[in-house]
């Protein structure tokens, strides 16, 4: 069946003085948009979409101060309870092995780029996008995790995504994906000891570490609408679900 949807964006959200960074692809992932910039900036940019998908690579829910819940199975069979301090999908991360920063309750201080993830997909509600990992909504969006998806597909946490090493896994990621990136194994190729003496490391070949993260973002958005079946979706969607792509192809 083809897809209606015109547009794929994936919002990465930082806690810098420009906080979001976006990436738009098409049905046959080409860049057509990207933005870096505040609140408004990119809210611009999701009011005119008439149809799109938007992956968010920070959280989108926050659980309630007095929320409960039991879950069979998560530690061993035995019935465990779980306040809500934590999501369910956090728990669930957490047992799999990836190190997780737990979201906070509703009216809790969080980190600065949480409390901004937040805000922006309450505001993203305001224009009528609807929060589902459930196709054919035109306008909806769901989170998203990069790095948990990367330990997910690879069975190791990535790097920081700021550093070198960091930034060069994820483009290989991408690369490989098809994007049309300089494959890092020919910076590497290139990273010789005259140029490291000289100041002449050819870094621009390697993008930045929020662009990396967008694309990312932005090529799970499209998976979920192409390859449904390389995405894992994990916690429940009334309280705080995430898509992570277990296997980041185009095939």
């Amino acid at each position: 069946m083809e897809s209606v949807h015109l547009t794929y964006i994936g919002i990465d959200v930082q806690a810098a003085q420009k906080p979001f960074y976006y990436t738009a692809l098409d049905a046959d992932l080409e860049v057509i948009a990207c933005g870096h910039g505040r609140m408004a900036d990119v809210l611009a940019y999701l009011a005119g979409q008439s149809s799109a998908i938007v992956a968010v690579n920070g959280p989108v829910w926050a659980p309630l101060p007095e929320n409960m819940f039991s879950q069979s199975g998560l530690f061993g069979g035995e019935q465990s309870t779980v306040f809500g301090s934590h999501r369910i999908v956090d728990v669930e991360l957490s047992v799999r092995g990836y190190p997780i920063i737990p979201v906070p309750p509703i009216g809790k201080k969080g980190p600065v780029w949480m409390e901004r993830s937040l805000e922006l997909t309450d505001e993203m509600k305001r224009l009528g996008y609807i929060c589902s990992g459930e196709l054919p909504a035109k306008r909806t969006y769901f989170e998203t995790n990069i790095d948990a998806a990367y330990h997910l597909i690879t069975g190791t946490s990535p790097y920081d995504s700021r550093s070198l090493e960091g930034r060069l896994q994820r483009q290989l990621l991408l690369h490989d994906f098809g994007f049309s990136l300089k494959d890092p194994m020919e910076f590497l190729e290139e990273f010789t000891r005259f140029r490291l003496r000289t100041s002449n490391v050819p870094l621009t070949q390697i993008a930045v570490a929020h662009e990396l993260r967008a694309l990312m973002t932005a090529a799970t958005a499209w998976m979920l609408d192409n390859r449904p079946q390389n995405l894992e979706h994990l916690g429940r969607s009334d309280e705080g679900e995430i898509i992570l792509a277990k296997e980041f192809s185009r095939k």
